[in-house]
C-alpha cells in the first residue's frame, strides 16, 4: 500500500468511528430528551454502537501503524496530537471493557461520562484542524461533533432539573 492509500483508509476509518461513537455518546441523551422508538432503540443498541466504534477504532490504529512502518515514526506523526490521541485509545479500549465486562468490572457513571466527553471533544478538534485546510468538507462534521456536545449537555441539565423538582416535592 502507497502512503496516500493509507492515509485515506485514515481518514476513511476515523470517519466511520465517528459515526458509530455519535450512536454511543448520544443514545441515553436522546432518549432522555425524545422518548420514542427511535431513541429507545439507539439506547437499546448503544453497546453495539460502542464496540462498533472500538472495532473501527482498532482498523484506524492499524492503518496509522502501517503508515508509520511505510514512512517512519517522524513523518506519520508530524503535526498529530500523540499524548491526545493516545490517552483517546485508552479511553476507547476502557468503554469496551466496560461493555465486554460488565458483570465483572463496573466502569463509574463519571469515568464513562469522562471518556465519552473527551473523545467527542477530540473528534472536534480533530475535524476542525481539518477544516482550516478543507471547510467544506469538515465543516459540517464540526457542528455534528459540536452539536452532539450540546445535546449531551442539554440531556444532563434536563435531568439534574427534574432531579431537583423532584426532590423538592
Amino acid at each position: 500500500m502507497d502512503e496516500m492509500t493509507i492515509r485515506v483508509a485514515i481518514r476513511a476509518t476515523a470517519r466511520i468511528s465517528f459515526v458509530l461513537f455519535l450512536g454511543a455518546f448520544l443514545a441515553n441523551a436522546l432518549y432522555s430528551l425524545v422518548p420514542a422508538a427511535a431513541t429507545r432503540w439507539l439506547k437499546a443498541n448503544k453497546d453495539r454502537f460502542t464496540l462498533g466504534f472500538a472495532a473501527s477504532h482498532t482498523v484506524h490504529l492499524a492503518f496509522i501503524l502501517t503508515l508509520v512502518a511505510a514512512i517512519g515514526r517522524e513523518h506519520a506523526f508530524k503535526g498529530t496530537m500523540v499524548v491526545p490521541f493516545t490517552t483517546g485509545f485508552l479511553f476507547i479500549y476502557a468503554l469496551t471493557a466496560g461493555v465486554l465486562f460488565r458483570r465483572r468490572l463496573s466502569l463509574s457513571s463519571q469515568l464513562e461520562a469522562l471518556a465519552h466527553y473527551y473523545l467527542m471533544a477530540l473528534f472536534a478538534v480533530s475535524f476542525t484542524r481539518h477544516a482550516i485546510a478543507r471547510p467544506l468538507f469538515y465543516t459540517p462534521f464540526v457542528l455534528i461533533a459540536i452539536t452532539a456536545l450540546g445535546v449531551r449537555i442539554a440531556a444532563a441539565v434536563c435531568s439534574r432539573r427534574a432531579q431537583v423538582l423532584g426532590e423538592n416535592s
